[in-house]
C-alpha cells in the first residue's frame, strides 16, 4: 500500500497511525486470469485497488460487441485512475452496473466495501477532502474528458491523448485491448502506431 500512500498524500499528510487505520479495513485478493470479478447487472459495492496484474471494465452493446471503458494496472499515469476498479454511480444510485470487470492476468488487488471506506472517510475531515479531491481530479475530470474525446475527436487525436495519460501502456497491456479502448479497429491502430514513429 506504499504506493497509494504517495498518492494520497499529493493532497494531504497521513501519519503512521492514520494509515494504519486506513490499511485496516482493506483485505488482498488474488484473482486468477479470466476471472470476472463484477458482472453487469450487478449493483457495484466494493473499491478495488490494483496491486500487481491487469484488468478492465467493459461493457457489450445490443449487438454483443464489447466496448473497453478503462484498463486498470499499476504504472505511470497522468490522473491515477486505473489504479482503482470502481462505479461509484452504480453504488450510490443502487442500480445495476452497466460494465463488467474482468482480470485479464492474474492479479492481486486490495479490496473493500464502498460502505466501509465511507464510513472510515466520513470520522475526519481530512479524509473527506481527499475523497472531495480525487472524485473531481481523478475521477470527474479524466471521465470528463474521456467521454468528450470519444464524441468529438479524431482516431489519431484519441491515440495522442492516450499517449499523454500513459506512456508506457503498450508495455502493459495488449493492443487488442487498447483499441477497444480508443473505439478502434485492431488494423486502425497499428496503423496510428506505425504514423507516430
Amino acid at each position: 500500500m506504499k504506493y497509494f500512500r504517495k498518492m494520497i498524500e499529493q493532497h494531504i499528510a497521513v501519519n503512521d497511525d492514520e494509515w494504519a487505520d486506513a490499511c485496516s479495513i482493506f483485505d488482498i485478493k488474488r484473482v486468477k486470469k479470466g476471472t470476472t470479478v463484477h458482472h453487469a447487472g450487478e449493483v457495484f459495492s466494493q473499491i478495488w485497488l490494483i496491486k500487481s496484474g491487469l484488468a478492465r471494465s467493459y461493457l457489450t452493446d445490443l449487438n454483443g460487441k464489447d466496448h473497453t471503458w478503462q484498463l486498470y494496472f499499476r504504472g505511470k499515469s497522468k490522473h491515477g485512475l486505473n489504479h482503482f476498479m470502481d462505479d461509484s454511480v452504480s453504488f450510490f444510485e443502487k442500480t445495476g452496473s452497466m460494465l463488467n470487470f474482468e482480470v485479464l492476468e492474474d492479479a492481486v488487488f486490495y479490496v473493500t466495501s464502498l460502505d466501509k471506506l465511507n464510513a472510515f472517510m466520513s470520522q475526519d475531515k481530512k479524509w473527506a477532502f481527499l475523497a472531495t479531491a480525487w472524485i473531481h481530479n481523478t475521477y470527474y475530470s479524466a471521465t470528463y474528458k474521456r467521454v468528450l474525446s470519444l464524441m468529438s475527436e479524431t482516431a489519431a487525436k484519441r491515440y495522442e491523448r492516450l499517449l499523454d495519460e500513459y506512456p508506457f501502456i503498450f508495455k502493459q497491456v495488449k493492443s487488442y485491448h487498447i483499441a477497444s479502448y480508443l473505439g478502434v479497429a485492431p488494423q486502425t491502430l497499428s496503423k496510428l502506431k506505425n504514423e507516430s514513429r
